[in-house]
């Protein structure tokens, strides 16, 4: 079984971060958004998006973190999640990344880093949190549904020229969302 470690990131990945969202977008959301759009992300222009957030963790570490799963010096997914400034939907906590890359999907990273981000969050001083997702990405929907999370909203939205519809998952007690991830049975060993 292959060990999964999971950090605090650093510059120095923001790389390997752009890389998996990139990967991640173009295998999850095929048949929910154009294929043009998909084939003309832009590597440097998510490195630059990636690296200047994490250049900024130092002096928002009280309000913002990011963390990578790593498997023998690879990283092969991340989270990011933030102390909200002023509450959305009456959750002071936002989990506003996680990807995998999809052969190290369902392998249990996710709840893993879920679990890490919900804990970062209550150090922060959370209490709740909210994630969004596309309405078409039924395998999130599943996990999130699976870790206790609600159905807050679904609405449009536009993202970069698209229309788009997304949904909003809630937790009010992050002590409830780490409970039911560390409840979900272990899936496949990774091998």
């Amino acid at each position: 079984m292959k060990e999964i470690q999971l950090r605090r990131a650093t510059v120095a990945d923001a790389e390997a971060i752009a890389a998996i969202r990139i990967e991640a977008w173009r295998t999850t959301y095929r048949g929910m958004i154009p294929d043009s759009y998909l084939a003309e992300m832009d590597m440097n222009e998510n490195v630059l998006h990636w690296r200047t957030i994490l250049q900024a963790l130092p002096v928002k570490e009280d309000s913002l973190c990011v963390y990578v799963a790593v498997s023998e010096d690879e990283i092969v997914g991340f989270v990011s999640a933030m102390k909200l400034p002023e509450a959305k939907l009456d959750k002071d906590g936002e989990i506003n990344a996680i990807y995998i890359r999809p052969q190290w999907q369902r392998c249990g990273i996710g709840k893993r880093m879920l679990h890490k981000a919900a804990r970062s969050l209550q150090a922060m001083g959370c209490t709740s949190c909210v994630i969004w997702v596309i309405d078409g990405n039924s395998q999130a929907r599943n996990f999130y549904e699976e870790l206790g999370g609600e159905i807050l909203i679904e609405q449009d939205f536009s993202w970069d020229g698209l229309d788009l519809t997304e949904v909003g998952y809630g937790w009010s007690d992050l002590n409830l969302m780490m409970a039911s991830a560390d409840a979900m049975p272990f899936p496949k060993a990774l091998q």
